[in-house]
């Protein structure tokens, strides 16, 4: 498996988006968000807010603040992928905070 990047494309949380995080009683999220794709993914973009329940999915023109579990891949180690589920790119097993081991899927 060779080493992968992630995508890293950034967006801002709107005001509306932050008052909607804030109704769930969701702290803590940073108002700059990063895309946690493969780089080279396709058009989705994807930056959790809270890791397996919440992300925050945008495309060219629309964005979508939703309920998505973790993809629920794994591999054959057993780690389960981190994205959410139906993302575009390959697998993100490991660690929140590591690269991606970059399996294509």
């Amino acid at each position: 498996m060779a080493e992968a990047v992630l995508c890293r494309d950034s967006v801002e949380l709107s005001g509306r988006e932050r008052s909607v995080l804030r109704s769930m009683a969701v702290r803590g999220t940073a108002a700059e968000l990063y895309c946690e794709l493969e780089a080279g993914h396709g058009h989705e973009h994807a930056a959790p807010l809270v890791r397996g329940e919440w992300w925050l999915r945008w495309w060219p023109g629309r964005r979508v603040l939703e309920s998505v579990a973790d993809c629920g891949a794994e591999s054959e180690e057993g780690v389960a992928c981190l994205a959410p589920g139906g993302h575009e790119g390959g697998h993100r097993f490991g660690p929140a905070d590591a690269g991606w081991p970059g399996e294509r899927r």
